[in-house]
């Protein structure tokens, strides 16, 4: 059956061209060819056949179009007269702006999926044991690859990240923060990013597979934005510090569209098989439930309220974690202001017999000027602070993530950082970006009292100056 229908499919893809030439090559020479003198009638009957060949060619074009890719309108037409219909078709089959639909439409068909992110220090240091080292390295900080499709009811993507371990997660004293870095140094199953199917009608999707749980505005961070490199800036910090796993398993659906152009207008809910750090995860004792309503109006704002439920086993015990966010994104005149705040109730373990409950807090600013130039190349410059927050804080990387002798919810670290990038026009639909940025986490005290006894009274700090660069699709 499988060689038959794709013997079909070849015979589709290279009879028909030929076929439809033929037409058209009838269409255009065959009238040199007919008598002259033909009745009215005649012309009559052919005109029947001929409406009804335009109106399948029409079909075949419109099922071409959605395959490859052709904006599409949101709402049917009205009918027009000819000349106007033609100038709308050429202004439909014209590339879009930035790899956007023009105001009103939106895309369809199959689009290659590529960011590409990296950076070198080339000055930095990082405490080890009380001792402080120098840093110089290079990473890939993202490295998203893959290929999306969006018909009109059809929806999949397929996509790895294939970037490398970072030095400062390594080194660092987040436990989360490893198993929740994905990358391809960690095997090719840890590289798989997303990798989903699904269907969607009237805006509305039902999706599963391996997919960016529907959380705040986590997935509108893969992009260039304003350029900062590191893992703790590429991306919302509660996916980078672990909070949120940054991909999960299971079934997403939710409703995200258009109303009258301007107002997008976006609800999800996901469930997945919970923390990625478990090990009992990819098995029916974990859940990870994810839900975001939002609000955007054009390229000015953008807001979201998330909230996410996650249980995990540790000792034979269940422990619940419950998380609440508010993501904004405000733009406008070439200012920009990412603003990322959450809330964690989490369950650990104490001791064999009883739990611990903790908190954490996350926040995080990221204001940026972008200059706009008319130029031939460049498209603009761009200058963007961050800073970071993090209440909740790990004494060792390398201990359990669910031990609550091994956290410190009254502790706190703080990121601050600087970057100056440049950005590219696309060519071909690539753009890309080259710039500088500096970042530093400062020491700080994190178990004054030393409850445990153990002398570990420090989270570590770095500070880095790294040259970076990239590209998307």
């Amino acid at each position: 059956m499988f060689k038959k229908m794709f013997t079909l499919l070849i015979a589709v893809l290279f009879v028909v061209p030929f076929v439809v030439a033929a037409d058209d090559f009838d269409d255009d020479f065959g009238g040199d060819f007919e008598e002259e003198g033909e009745d009215a009638e005649e012309e009559e009957e052919e005109a029947p056949a001929k409406k009804k060949k335009n109106e399948e060619q029409s079909e075949s074009d419109a099922a071409m179009k959605d395959l490859m890719g052709d904006p599409e309108d949101e709402k049917p037409a009205k009918e027009e007269k000819e000349d106007e219909s033609e100038e709308a078709d050429a202004e439909a089959a014209a590339p879009a702006k930035d790899g956007k639909a023009p105001a009103g439409k939106t895309f369809n068909g199959v689009k290659p999926v590529l960011l590409v992110k990296g950076g070198f220090t080339v000055f930095g240091s990082y405490k080890e044991n009380g001792k402080s080292l120098s840093t110089m390295f290079g990473s890939l900080d993202e490295g998203i690859v893959g290929v999306e499709y969006l018909g009109k009811h059809v929806i999949a993507k397929g996509t790895l990240n294939i970037r490398t371990n970072y030095a400062f997660l390594d080194n660092g004293a987040n436990p989360l923060a490893k198993v929740n870095h994905h990358s391809i140094q960690n095997g090719a199953a840890n590289a798989l990013y997303e990798v989903y199917g699904g269907v969607k009608f009237y805006d509305v999707f039902i999706k599963a597979g391996k997919l960016i749980p529907e959380y705040g505005l986590v997935d509108t961070w893969q992009n260039l934005g304003m350029g900062f490199t590191t893992p703790f800036l590429t991306k919302s910090l509660i996916a980078v510090e672990g909070f949120l796993p940054e991909t999960d398993a299971g079934l997403a659906l939710g409703y995200n569209g258009i109303i009258k152009k301007d107002h997008n207008v976006f609800v999800g809910l996901s469930l997945g098989t919970g923390a990625n750090a478990s090990e009992f995860w990819e098995s029916d004792r974990t859940l990870g439930l994810y839900g975001r309503v939002g609000y955007g109006f054009k390229e000015y704002v953008k807001a979201a309220f998330a909230f996410q439920y996650r249980n995990d086993y540790y000792s034979g015990k269940k422990l619940d974690h419950i998380g609440i966010g508010v993501h904004i994104n405000v733009a406008a005149k070439g200012f920009e202001m990412p603003i990322t705040f959450d809330y964690g109730m989490m369950k650990m373990v104490k001791d064999q017999t009883a739990r611990k409950s903790t908190t954490s807090m996350l926040l995080s600013l990221a204001p940026g000027y972008a200059y706009h130039f008319n130029h031939e190349w460049i498209d603009k410059v761009g200058l963007a602070l961050r800073y970071d927050l993090v209440q909740g804080v790990y004494l060792d990387g390398s201990a359990d993530y669910l031990d609550w002798r091994n956290y410190r919810s009254n502790s706190m670290v703080m990121r601050i950082g600087v970057t100056a990038n440049f950005f590219t026009k696309e060519l071909a639909g690539i753009r890309g970006m080259a710039g500088l940025t500096f970042l530093m986490q400062p020491e700080s005290k994190v178990d004054k009292k030393d409850i445990n006894g153990d002398g570990k009274t420090k989270d570590f700090g770095f500070t880095t100056i790294a040259l970076q660069a990239g590209a998307e699709f």
